[in-house]
C-alpha cells in the first residue's frame, strides 16, 4: 500500500454495481446536492487527464476518499500522496465491507506516499509520483494537503514559492499522460500572510475547482469556483 518501499500486487475488482452513488458519498453530516456531487465522483474518474482542486470544510477528505473508493471499484488503482495525516484507511474499509467486497483485496488498488515536510512533498511529487504511476499503469493520483507543510518557516518564502512553481509544471506533465490528479487541501488563514499568496498561486494551476462549504446547521454544500462540471448522460437525464 506504500509507493514510498514496497508496492503490493492488485487484483481487478469485478461486479461491484454502480447502485445509489447518492449514498456513497452523501453522508457527510448531511447530503451534498446528488447530481452535483455524483458528477463530480465520476467525471473526474472520465475522462483522464485533469487537475482539479478540492478545498474547504474539514469532509473534503472523507469525499475525497469516496472518490477514490469509486475509482477503485471501476478498476483503477490510485496513489495519494498524503501531506496532513488525512488519509483513512478505516473508510475505504468500510466501504469495501458494505459492498461484500474483500476489503484485503480492495486496498491493494490503492497506494500511499507520506511527506512530512515541503521537501518531502516535492520528492513524492515531483520525482517519485510520475515514475510509480507509469509502473502501476494508473490515471488517478490524489494529494492531500499539498501545501501543509509550505507553511513551515524553516524553509523561506521564496523558497517554497519555486517549489509550488515546480510541482505546478510537474503537475501539467502528470495531466499530459492521461491523468486524472486531484488535490484536496483546507485553505489556511496563515501568518506571515505573505504564505497564503501559495494558496492563490495553486489555484492557478488547476483546470477546475470546487469548493466544499458548510452552513450553520453544518449542511455540506458544493460550489464550482472554475471550470466546468462534466456530466455523465445519466446523471443529465436524472436531473432534468
Amino acid at each position: 500500500m506504500k509507493f514510498s518501499g514496497e508496492m503490493s500486487g492488485t487484483r481487478k475488482i469485478r461486479d461491484v454495481s454502480q447502485r445509489s452513488l447518492h449514498e456513497d458519498i452523501g453522508n457527510l453530516r448531511g447530503k451534498l446536492p446528488s447530481v452535483a456531487s455524483q458528477a463530480l465522483v465520476q467525471s473526474f474518474v472520465a475522462p483522464p487527464g485533469k487537475v482539479c482542486l478540492l478545498y474547504g470544510d474539514k469532509f473534503i477528505f472523507q469525499l475525497s476518499l469516496r472518490m477514490a473508493a469509486y475509482a477503485m471499484t471501476q478498476g483503477s488503482s490510485v496513489a495519494v500522496v498524503d501531506g496532513c495525516n488525512r488519509f483513512n484507511v478505516h473508510l475505504l474499509s468500510q466501504f469495501a465491507r458494505e459492498r461484500r467486497i474483500d476489503p484485503d483485496e480492495f486496498l491493494r488498488r490503492i497506494f500511499i506516499s507520506r511527506g512530512f515536510t515541503c521537501y518531502q512533498m516535492e520528492q513524492a511529487v515531483g520525482a517519485r509520483l510520475p515514475v510509480f504511476l507509469e509502473s502501476i499503469g494508473s490515471n488517478v493520483a490524489m494529494i492531500f494537503g499539498l501545501l501543509d507543510t509550505f507553511y513551515d518557516e524553516q524553509a523561506s518564502f521564496r523558497e517554497v514559492q519555486q517549489i509550488l512553481r515546480r510541482l505546478l509544471v510537474t503537475l501539467q506533465e502528470i495531466k499530459a499522460r492521461g491523468v486524472s490528479v486531484l488535490l484536496a487541501c483546507t485553505e489556511w488563514n496563515v501568518l506571515p500572510k505573505e504564505r497564503n499568496q501559495l494558496f492563490t498561486t495553486l489555484k492557478t494551476g488547476m483546470d477546475t475547482i470546487y469548493r466544499l462549504t458548510a452552513d450553520g446547521e453544518h449542511r455540506p454544500s458544493l460550489v464550482l469556483e472554475k471550470g466546468a462540471m462534466i456530466k455523465p448522460r445519466s446523471l443529465q437525464r436524472s436531473e432534468h
